[in-house]
């Protein structure tokens, strides 16, 4: 039996060498493909929901009654687009700036078996028990302390 970090995914390829801009770039291409034949497939269904929420009856007032549209209303939408992108760009860098590079996170203290038996309010063999057990249930008294353990047996592989 393979461990999992010798166990070679079919679903997650993570090569030991980084790839090249080229390679990179043409799987982005051809992600950027996937995800618009993806969004071309759901057209049908946008436009029956684009009908049903009156959309179609939208167009026909403003713009089939005067024959135009209104350029401002472009404008406008133009005008917020670049807005909201150029919030989100720089938010991104703000937060990029700020918190990338050296990882700040302090690392975890080792837990042992008197912190497990501390943190349980029961005794220390109690706590190397679980430490050794592969599978176990906690029974838990009235009090909400640990009453006891049982121990699960590991089923037999199928013959």
């Amino acid at each position: 039996m393979n461990t999992p970090a010798t166990d070679p995914s079919p679903f997650i390829y993570a090569p030991k060498t980084r790839a090249s801009t080229a390679t990179r770039t043409l799987h982005g291409v051809l992600t950027l493909a996937a995800w618009a034949l993806y969004a071309y497939l759901w057209l049908p269904v946008l436009t029956v929901l684009a009908w049903v929420m009156g959309v179609r009856t939208s167009y026909v007032e403003l713009y089939v009654r005067n024959n135009r549209f209104d350029n401002s209303v472009f404008m406008v939408i133009l005008v917020l687009a670049l807005v909201a992108t150029v919030l989100l760009v720089g938010w991104a860098e703000y937060n990029r700036h700020k918190f990338g590079g050296q990882d700040r996170r302090s690392t975890p203290r080792n837990v042992d078996g008197d912190d497990v038996a501390q943190s349980l309010l029961a005794p220390p063999e109690l706590s190397r028990q679980l430490a050794g057990a592969k599978s176990i249930t906690l029974n838990m008294g009235e009090d909400a302390r640990l009453a006891g353990i049982h121990h699960h047996t590991p089923l037999a592989p199928p013959a």
